[in-house]
């Protein structure tokens, strides 16, 4: 597993391909790039991106999807065919990026109440976004968000059922939003669990940088292992949890420990079970 950053972490501080510039200096593996504009989401501009990551891979990228993903649901035809344009032009950019993952929000509420699920008309939207996606080799990875469709372990096992061949990106943030257990999206998930987003929290649900809050990421990071997950491990704060450049440097520092800890943990195991039998 490769710890990595993404640009989000820098929003407002810096623009998209200003933030690209600076994820090597923190020791990042890989890279996530967060698109915020329409504008953004061209083969030009990720092209730049790509040139400033100075050879940190791009593994995903993640458009800010409130700006189109709910039009591909729409109700008017201009306003589906307009959202398939823009998500063309969010693949356009992916590719360019080199980015073997396109994180996918969905459907939501723009109002804040929260739409009943409907595997059917997922599957729809998202089947034709997998079909496009492939053609550019490029695999959708759902996220589980709590404001949208994709909330709990069990949806996703539904979904699975009607996408054998979705991927999907594990955000534990979303996951505690949203009242589960990370490490339960890891078993629903399974082989398709292609990406994840981490965060932390104190007791009281505030966040803070990953190990300064009370998550458990050794269990974590050895739950990954033992389900075979050898993807990148993406740190994505706000930049309010970000005191310092000292401390995101430490926080990539201590997620590598934990994962190497992990590793450790788990080689022995299979060793001493080797020697049994």
């Amino acid at each position: 597993m490769n710890i990595g950053l993404s640009t989000a972490a820098f929003y407002v501080r810096w623009e998209t391909e200003e933030a690209a510039e600076h994820l090597s200096d923190y020791g990042a593996a890989c890279a996530e790039a967060f698109l915020q504009t329409r504008g953004e989401m061209t083969a030009g501009f990720a092209a730049d991106v790509r040139k400033r990551l100075n050879g940190v891979p791009c593994t995903s990228m993640h458009p800010k999807g409130t700006l189109f993903e709910n039009e591909l649901f729409g109700r008017s035809p201009r306003q589906r065919a307009e959202g398939w344009d823009a998500f063309q032009h969010a693949l356009d950019a992916a590719a360019e990026l080199g980015a073997a993952y396109y994180v996918y929000h969905g459907w939501h509420s723009s109002t804040g109440n929260k739409i009943p699920f409907d595997a059917q008309r997922n599957a729809d939207v998202v089947g034709e976004m997998q079909l496009r996606a492939a053609q550019r080799g490029i695999r959708i990875a759902w996220e589980n968000v709590s404001w949208c469709q994709l909330t709990t372990p069990e949806r996703v096992i539904e979904m699975k059922k009607w996408l054998p061949d979705i991927g999907f990106t594990l955000d534990i943030k979303q996951a505690m939003r949203a009242g589960c257990e990370p490490a339960e999206f890891i078993g629903a998930m399974g082989s398709q669990l292609v990406n994840v987003h981490i965060c932390d929290w104190h007791e009281n649900g505030a966040l803070c940088l990953p190990g300064e809050g009370s998550f458990d990421f050794d269990a974590f990071m050895l739950a990954l292992k033992r389900e075979g997950y050898d993807g990148p491990i993406i740190v994505e704060p706000y930049l309010a949890l970000i005191h310092s450049d000292e401390k995101l440097r430490q926080s990539l520092r201590k997620m590598e420990a934990a994962e190497q800890m992990a590793d450790k943990i788990l080689t022995a195991w299979i060793d001493e079970n080797a020697k049994a039998e």
